[in-house]
């Protein structure tokens, strides 16, 4: 089903401030619950930031990529620093703060390219490095998530954040004629963990009426992915484009929960 743009842009236009990329700064009295959702807000972000990258090369004004980036890159890297530095002065493991350096490393390879006029070619590079750096920032944070009981699922709601995210990605890209051999498969994979992840969740002992509601609000909202992978027809980048930071909002809203019952249970 190809969707109008006449009558989808319009509405987009105005709600597009509200899902636009926006870094925020790192939590400097914060807690550990507080700056290790801010590690997993890193991995997320790297996403949006891709997708922004993509949305400018496409030569979509939506969200406003290029200046979004421009202020979302240097803010990024700077909390990324801050990040690190509290982790691995907490650290014993030295494997897991080599993890950071490693993370940091290929983020300043992106960034270079991140700060380039976009191309197919350099996306699928960014992609590739974010694609290790994830991992990498979560090896980092390992060792203290396993000593605090809670840490894990707010790991696991940023895995179910990333899937629209990471199909969104994906799809834009195959839009703009870049080279994906391995495009269905991936595809598959993201879908089918995505319902894994929210399964998990669903299950977990943090769980009230609020966060319930939010993850069949979140697995609704999926179903336009599903929906668009499987149509024969292209659909409108802005949307797709929309849909994945709406998602991502709802996400930080059972984040937010999960969070406090975490806190409320350390006290």
């Amino acid at each position: 089903m190809k969707i109008g743009v006449k009558i989808v842009v319009p509405i987009l236009f105005l709600i597009q401030s509200l899902w636009g990329l926006k870094i925020e700064p790192f939590p400097k009295s914060g807690n550990l619950v507080d700056i290790f959702n801010t590690n997993c807000l890193q991995m997320t972000q790297s996403q949006q930031l891709l997708k922004a990258y993509i949305m400018k090369g496409l030569g979509s004004s939506f969200g406003n990529p290029s200046e979004s980036l421009k202020i979302a890159i240097p803010a990024y890297e700077k909390r990324a620093v801050k990040i690190a530095d509290y982790f691995k002065s907490r650290l014993q493991e030295p494997s897991a703060k080599k993890a950071f350096d490693d993370a940091f490393t290929l983020w300043r390879e992106s960034r270079k390219l991140l700060e380039e006029k976009p191309t197919p070619e350099n996306a699928l590079v960014i992609k590739e490095n974010f694609s290790r750096m994830i991992p990498l920032l979560l090896k980092g944070s390992g060792p203290i998530a396993k000593k605090t009981d809670g840490l894990e699922l707010l790991s696991l709601t940023g895995m179910l954040c990333r899937g629209p995210m990471q199909i969104s990605i994906d799809y834009l890209l195959k839009i703009w004629g870049a080279d994906m051999p391995g495009y269905e498969e991936e595809m598959t994979k993201i879908i089918k963990d995505f319902h894994t992840h929210l399964e998990t969740l669903k299950a977990n002992r943090l769980n009230d009426e609020k966060s319930l509601k939010l993850l069949r609000d979140a697995s609704n909202g999926f179903r336009y992915f599903e929906m668009m992978y499987n149509a024969k027809s292209t659909f409108v980048p802005s949307l797709l484009s929309h849909k994945a930071d709406q998602n991502f909002q709802i996400i930080r809203e059972i984040k937010s929960i999960y969070r406090q019952k975490v806190e409320a249970e350390k006290k």
